[in-house]
């Protein structure tokens, strides 16, 4: 349940204009925003940072990289919401569960590597050559 008043067409004008165009592209109002959906000037703000973020990827690839942020942070409705929108951009499930499975182990070293305080040492020109070590 929100913690906040969902704004489905009723926030002002803007608003709603914005949730217009959401609907015609994705078929719904996404309840975050719905949420997003009282002040226009806000949800614009962060449709225009969404469109601009990594908008030279391929449409896959970049959900592929937002399910594994939202894992990553902790967002289960993102993670369900870029899941899909990966399937419908022809992403596999083999894919999105090896997106996850990199945030999961991201976040093992993450864990790891600030719990023992280590100093960055990987760098391009300490790399010998670019192979993954556990294949």
């Amino acid at each position: 349940m929100a913690h906040v008043k969902l704004y489905n067409g009723t926030g002002d004008e803007k608003a709603r204009k914005a949730q217009e165009r959401i609907n015609k592209a994705l078929g719904i109002v996404p309840e975050t925003y719905q949420a997003m959906g009282r002040d226009g000037a806000f949800l614009e703000a962060v449709l225009a940072l969404e469109h601009a973020a990594g908008r030279n990827l391929p449409a896959k690839t970049r959900e592929l990289v937002l399910i594994a942020v939202s894992a990553a942070n902790g967002c289960d409705y993102c993670v369900h919401a870029h899941r899909a929108l990966a399937l419908k951009t022809g992403a596999t499930e083999e894919e999105v569960t090896a997106a996850l499975e990199l945030s999961a182990m991201m976040s093992l070293y993450n864990t790891f590597n600030k719990a023992i305080g280590l100093e960055h040492d990987v760098t391009p020109e300490t790399l010998g050559v670019a192979e993954p070590v556990g294949g």
